[in-house]
């Protein structure tokens, strides 16, 4: 009799009131869950700020799974930290180069409804006695916190931004991050634990160790080393071959154990070995010596683009680096330590 009292107050026929307190609740429920998915959301613009470039990426996150749920935008610019550093000292011109680019790229994020501003500075800042002094003035002028990060963190931010990226399990990859001013390979082992190599031959510096060592010219600001020549290149690879000897075992014997993936992120593979090689999914050695052949003795006329007196001596870093530890394949994931940043709550406290 109360069921049927109860039916014909709601209008709903014959269902049971049991089954009617069953539907409210879960409407409420769905409620409660729209709300949840609002709080859990928002949209953010991360900046990587490197030795040579600045890299921005503005993001809708998921703030309570710290994963990315879209990219809506990002940008790239040369801004040449590194080539401009003297006596451990940015250069006033190059700071306010980097302020002029963080602003303009600023307001890009926020025409795409960005809210909230935060970056990481790596390798030439580590080194720079005006750098604590330098990322106070970007916070005055452009409303952009930006921290200064150690060489590990960088290497955990860029794996755990690769991880997002591939299927592969955890423990079967090694993630190869090289940048304007250092190269880090990290992996994880089976209890958990990072092995990480903090490298210090990179782009810049290996550009340099051609510039001395072969050509015997100083290096500096603007100073390129091509025309390489062919017949410097068995010279030049040796360089990188022993800048490569000196990775953990951990992390050498990772690389030869069955099925394992070596994924580049960064600059070096994503930009410039991507671009010269024209493959998308990875690249092999094969792949970088045919290149290679074509560009030993081009000029940077004859290379072109803003980065001409890097992009061969790039292809010589990685293929030393490849045949040293016997690595056959390249994976390559787009991905640089922006995408780390945007869902890392240590940014956004």
């Amino acid at each position: 009799m109360r069921d049927r009292i109860f039916h014909k107050r709601l209008g709903w026929g014959v269902i049971p009131a049991y089954l009617a307190l069953i539907i409210v609740f879960v409407v409420l429920l769905s409620g409660c869950a729209l709300h949840a998915n609002k709080i859990c959301t928002a949209r953010r613009a991360a900046f990587d700020m490197g030795s040579t470039t600045l890299k921005m990426k503005t993001a809708e996150v998921d703030t309570c799974r710290h994963k990315t749920i879209g990219i809506f935008h990002q940008r790239e610019v040369k801004v040449p930290f590194a080539e401009n550093f003297r006596d451990r000292l940015l250069s006033r011109d190059v700071q306010e180069r980097g302020i002029e680019q963080l602003q303009s790229m600023k307001k890009e994020a926020q025409s795409h409804n960005a809210q909230r501003f935060a970056g990481a500075a790596t390798a030439v800042f580590r080194q720079a006695a005006n750098t604590s002094r330098y990322l106070q003035e970007i916070k005055n002028k452009t409303g952009i916190n930006i921290r200064m990060i150690s060489q590990d963190e960088e290497a955990i931010l860029g794996y755990e931004a690769a991880l997002a990226q591939t299927h592969e399990v955890s423990e079967n990859i090694v993630v190869w991050d090289i940048g304007g001013n250092s190269m880090q390979m990290i992996m994880k082992g089976s209890g958990g634990k990072f092995t990480i190599y903090r490298g210090q031959m990179a782009s810049i510096p290996f550009k340099n160790q051609i510039l001395t060592k072969i050509h015997h010219q100083m290096a500096g600001i603007q100073v390129s080393p091509n025309p390489i020549g062919r017949g410097n290149l068995a010279e030049a690879l040796k360089i990188a071959m022993n800048a490569a000897s000196d990775l953990p075992d951990e992390i050498k014997n990772q690389i030869h154990r069955m099925g394992t993936v070596v994924i580049g992120i960064g600059g070096v593979h994503n930009q410039s070995i991507r671009k010269q090689v024209k493959k998308v999914a990875s690249y092999s050695r094969e792949n970088i010596m045919n290149v290679l052949q074509d560009r030993l003795d081009l000029t940077d006329e004859q290379i072109g683009g803003q980065y001409a007196d890097t992009e061969v001596s790039n292809l010589i870093l990685v293929l030393g680096f490849m045949q040293k530890l016997e690595i056959e394949e390249v994976l390559l994931a787009d991905v640089n330590l922006a995408d780390g940043i945007l869902v890392d709550p240590a940014f956004w406290r």
